[in-house]
């Protein structure tokens, strides 16, 4: 016996009056929006009348499995440097979750293995008409690395522009 009952599946003249039989001292019914936007009106009346109150659920969907404790450790870890693989193993949690929760972006991959200087070398053969291939031979470095760092520059440049 409970003054307040959760409801989820939809009531019924039938559903109520079991509800009322098993909880005599019912004053409350907790139900979600959905399922109170579905009652009927006659049912919801009735139950004003019987002065039991309907609350409607704001909070949707499955709880949250993990707290704001964990996504802060996680962040405090990932600060101090831990990799996310490492955060994992030491929380004994699915690498997935690490980064599901993390707050930031995580620092990209490895550093190129070409450098600036080179990558604007690549840049001012190809303005001066040189072809990809013959870069390529040139400097040997793979065509679809010349092709990859091009593309990174163009964006770059793009974002340069856009940004003034």
């Amino acid at each position: 016996m409970a003054s307040t009952v959760h409801v989820n599946k939809p009531l019924s003249s039938k559903y109520i009056l079991e509800l009322l039989d098993e909880n005599p001292d019912l004053e409350v019914i907790e139900c979600p929006q959905s399922l109170y936007e579905r009652t009927s009106d006659t049912y919801l009346d009735a139950l004003r009348e019987l002065d039991i109150e309907i609350k409607v659920l704001e909070s949707r969907g499955r709880p949250k499995k993990y707290d704001s404790s964990l996504v802060k450790k996680i962040n405090e870890m990932i600060n101090s440097g831990l990799y996310p693989k490492a955060i994992a193993k030491r929380l004994h949690i699915d690498l997935k979750t690490v980064y599901y929760l993390k707050d930031k972006k995580l620092k990209q991959g490895p550093k190129s293995k070409y450098s600036d200087d080179t990558k604007q070398e690549i840049v001012k053969l190809k303005n001066k008409g040189i072809s990809v291939k013959k870069i390529s031979s040139m400097m040997n470095i793979p065509i679809r690395t010349i092709y990859h760092i091009l593309q990174k520059e163009r964006e770059l440049i793009n974002k340069q522009t856009k940004g003034v």
